[in-house]
């Protein structure tokens, strides 16, 4: 399944930082959706992201553990995508 619409970095980010640290459906549609356009992502914005996303795992503030798992599956998406 293809992306439904291609938003610019900013409202990514914003999307982001909604859904980091909730426990929520919205963590897997997030993940899922940006997987998808990682690749036309700005190389600040995935480093930002990949931050952000350690800092929350460090802390303890990913989520549930399926929330986590899905940070983990994106972050190691950005850092792929980022090489």
């Amino acid at each position: 399944m293809q992306p439904k619409h291609l938003v610019s970095d900013d409202i990514i980010f914003y999307a982001f930082r909604y859904c980091l640290g909730r426990q929520t459906y919205a963590v897997s549609d997030f993940v899922h959706e940006v997987i998808y356009f990682a690749e036309k992502l700005h190389v600040r914005t995935k480093t930002i992201m990949i931050k952000e996303i350690n800092e929350a795992i460090a802390s303890n503030r990913a989520g549930s553990d399926f929330d986590k798992a899905e940070w983990m599956r994106l972050k190691s998406m950005l850092e792929w995508q980022e090489e």
